[in-house]
């Protein structure tokens, strides 16, 4: 089945390694079309998402006219379809749209199997390596709520929007992060580990995805996991993810079971900062059905994994025991989850981005030498990740884009950089997939005159200056200097200059090339020339 399916391989794997710039800043508007039938067209969803400018005076009360909800992604509304034109025009008109989108559809990445067997844990933690009693590092589960009265979960989950459990899949989810090891059911990588359980529908959509997220973040999880996903990219989920991964999140998801079905890239697994999970079989090779694509970090068993479930939900082997098997890159996922919490506990000065950083680092290799798409840097292992060095920190995230540096996104902007004085040197770090752009805010002097140099450790990332009208890194003709060098190791540099009587507000872009490196570290050196 794989080698028939060679040729959409190469297809998605082309379309991934670009996929997650693509989702920087706000993409086009795709407005639903008018007249009588537009509303009732079968391809329109049932409401829009549309975001206004952030700190307009008459967003709210365009909103309430219309009768859009407000999300607590930025200025983001939900809105009937049928409204959503009027909306985004009343908003175009006082010029306080961003962009609109369809409120898309979102799948859990799960599919059950009947064929019980314990192995999944024992290959990720080592016989005899003790966790450690648990902490303040939690592990939230966006998906059905979770069952708070399962005996393997029951003394250390909370429902944060507290309900009936209408579904099997957020209990199950969770069992594999964190179930209790009590001599009973299932045990979870990090047993016992803190659960923080945020219930959304069956019919989950994007802005409800968005809200749950941002909702986990607010109450501190230091760990989210997604076990779902969509081939239909939205900007208000992309949103949401990195305003979780800014306030301290690790972000970790399914990397989606559509191998088989034409391998799309799966959101939000392939955005930038969210740890995308791979599934594995019982041999540890890729599971025919986990999708392939450059985004991809780690793998975890995906078949036949032991899992709890409600009671009400238990109809698989005919016997009420609250266990069932699962497969499906929904329970390769939270097992990552789990040691990233277990990770969190134990190693507590490590930022979330680090946390990443050590799981892929400390991987052992299951596919081809090296990084791979079908299994990323592999199989994750707990003693080793205990034990790998601390890497280093990026400070400045998440700067992926205009938009998330001019407080469009997050509720003020980032502060300068540099303000046009002494000369300043950064270190940071790009990935290709992972981190491809960083966007800073400098404010350049009147009458002054300035050099940017970028110096890489390896690879070939590429300058450029954007003017402060820039909304987007896609406003291309708001870019004032650029420098892209060919080859690896070379020096990038820009001048610009401030003719002006007032200081001058800039955005430096670095965008990574194409590399085969984790991590790509780099330096930027800011400095103040004399004018001529």
């Amino acid at each position: 089945m794989r080698l028939a399916a060679v040729c959409a391989v190469l297809v998605a794997l082309a379309f991934a390694a670009v996929a997650p710039a693509q989702a920087y800043d706000e993409r086009p508007m795709r407005l639903p079309g008018a007249g009588p039938r537009a509303a009732g067209a079968p391809s329109q969803p049932a409401a829009w998402l549309v975001a206004a400018e952030p700190g307009g005076p008459h967003a709210a009360a365009i909103a309430r006219r219309f009768g859009a909800r407000r999300l607590r992604v930025g200025a983001v509304y939900r809105v009937a379809t049928g409204r959503a034109r009027a909306f985004a025009a009343a908003l175009r008109g006082v010029r306080a749209l961003r962009y609109a989108e369809p409120d898309v559809p979102l799948r859990r990445a799960s599919a059950f199997d009947a064929q019980p067997s314990g192995y999944a844990r024992g290959v990720i933690v080592d016989p005899g390596l003790l966790p450690p009693a648990p902490g303040a590092a939690s592990v939230a589960v966006v998906d059905d709520r979770v069952d708070v009265t399962h005996p393997d979960l029951v003394a250390s989950t909370r429902q944060l929007n507290p309900g009936p459990v209408l579904g099997d899949h957020g209990t199950a989810v969770a069992s594999a992060a964190a179930g209790a090891f009590n001599g009973f059911g299932v045990v979870g990588i990090f047993p016992s580990a803190p659960v923080l359980s945020v219930g959304v529908s069956p019919e989950l959509e994007c802005a409800e995805a968005s809200d749950g997220i941002l909702a986990a973040a607010d109450a501190g999880a230091r760990v989210i996991n997604l076990s779902f996903g969509t081939p239909e990219h939205c900007a208000t989920l992309f949103a949401a993810v990195q305003i979780a991964y800014g306030r301290g999140s690790l972000v970790v998801a399914s990397a989606g079971n559509e191998f088989a079905a034409g391998n799309p890239v799966i959101f939000p697994a392939a955005y930038p900062h969210v740890l995308s999970v791979a599934a594995l079989d019982r041999s540890l090779k890729a599971a025919d059905f986990s999708s392939e694509n450059a985004a991809v970090d780690v793998a975890a068993p995906g078949v036949d994994v032991p899992v709890a479930i409600p009671v009400a939900f238990d109809t698989q082997d005919g016997r009420a025991d609250a266990i069932a098997t699962a497969s499906g890159t929904s329970f390769s996922a939270p097992m990552v989850s789990g040691a990233a919490a277990w990770l969190a506990t134990t190693r507590p000065g490590l930022s979330n981005g680090q946390l990443a950083d050590v799981l892929r680092q400390s991987a052992r290799d299951v596919g081809p030498p090296g990084y791979d798409a079908s299994t990323g840097f592999g199989l994750i292992q707990m003693r080793a990740a205990l034990a790998s060095a601390t890497p280093a920190s990026d400070v400045f995230e998440p700067n992926d884009g205009i938009s998330f540096v001019d407080g469009s996104v997050f509720a003020k902007p980032d502060p300068y950089v540099w303000r046009g004085g002494r000369r300043r040197t950064l270190r940071a770090s790009a990935d290709e997939v992972e981190d491809p752009i960083d966007v800073y805010r400098i404010r350049l002097r009147k009458r002054s005159r300035a050099r940017i140099r970028l110096l890489p450790s390896f690879g070939n990332p590429d300058l450029y200056v954007f003017r402060s009208s820039a909304r987007s890194i896609r406003d291309r003709s708001k870019i004032i200097a650029r420098s892209k060098k060919r080859g690896t190791r070379r020096t990038d540099s820009v001048r610009i200059t401030n003719a002006k009587r007032s200081a001058r507000r800039l955005y430096v872009m670095i965008r990574l090339g194409r590399s085969s490196r984790l991590d790509v570290s780099y330096r930027l050196k800011l400095q103040r020339i004399k004018r001529r």
